[in-house]
């Protein structure tokens, strides 16, 4: 019997154990590009004002931690908040466990123009890792994952359904050229995913952060005549 395709998210698996666990991965830029780290502070300040305490740091990594209610539960949050060019530990390693084990991927990086996820000049390690981390026997049963760059929606929407099937995962993903120092929109849609918001309220709200899309040298005069919002959702 053919499978009904789901239309909404489960957050019900994704809180279900009692705990929210989050890595969100920024860059590392190309050599000779710096201005990651000034996003790495944004996050860290967004996520203050949001509620969450910090809990732990050290070179690279932040934690932080909150309390939240779900459906009646209570539900302990931790968000790793990683700046991938001065992450003292194993950044591959890093990568790895967080697609068995989070239960929201967020990676702000470069998209390389379709051909890979720029995480580091042997990007081969982190598709490896994805293939590895997606097979894994303990990965969890429902997953969520924003890619946060250049048109991930067109150039990734696909390949990463190559990994990952369709029952346990949903993405958030952008439609165009993106600026890469705007953080805010993975902060709503943390906030939101706390309050218990619907995935079209946590679009909106993000979109609404984002502001409208920049036109981009690369963007095709087509594009420009469609509806520029920037965050697509992906369910199933």
């Amino acid at each position: 019997m053919k499978k009904t395709a789901r239309t909404a998210p489960r957050y019900d698996m994704m809180f279900g154990d009692g705990k929210f666990n989050a890595t969100l991965l920024i860059g590392p830029d190309p050599f000779g590009a710096f201005y990651d780290y000034s996003v790495f502070q944004g996050a860290r300040l967004k996520l203050k004002k949001t509620g969450f305490e910090l809990t732990g740091h050290k070179v690279g990594l932040d934690i932080f931690e909150t309390v939240f209610n779900h459906n009646g539960n209570s539900i302990r949050a931790r968000i790793r908040l990683v700046h991938g060019r001065s992450y003292s530990g194993g950044l591959q390693e890093l990568w790895r466990e967080s697609l068995a084990y989070e239960d929201l991927v967020y990676l702000k990086s470069h998209a390389g123009y379709g051909k890979h996820l720029s995480l580091s000049d042997d990007v081969s390690c982190f598709t490896d890792a994805m293939k590895e981390g997606f097979s894994h026997p303990d990965r969890k049963p429902y997953q969520l994952y924003y890619l946060d760059c250049c048109k991930s929606e067109m150039y990734y929407r696909d390949v990463f359904r190559e990994y990952v099937g369709y029952d346990g995962v949903d993405l958030i993903l952008h439609q165009w050229f993106c600026n890469y120092i705007i953080i805010g929109p993975v902060v709503v849609l943390l906030r939101e995913l706390m309050a218990g918001s619907d995935f079209e309220t946590i679009v909106a709200g993000m979109n609404d952060e984002y502001g409208v899309p920049h036109v981009d040298v690369e963007d095709d005069p087509e594009d420009l005549k469609q509806d520029r919002k920037m965050v697509t959702y992906c369910v199933g």
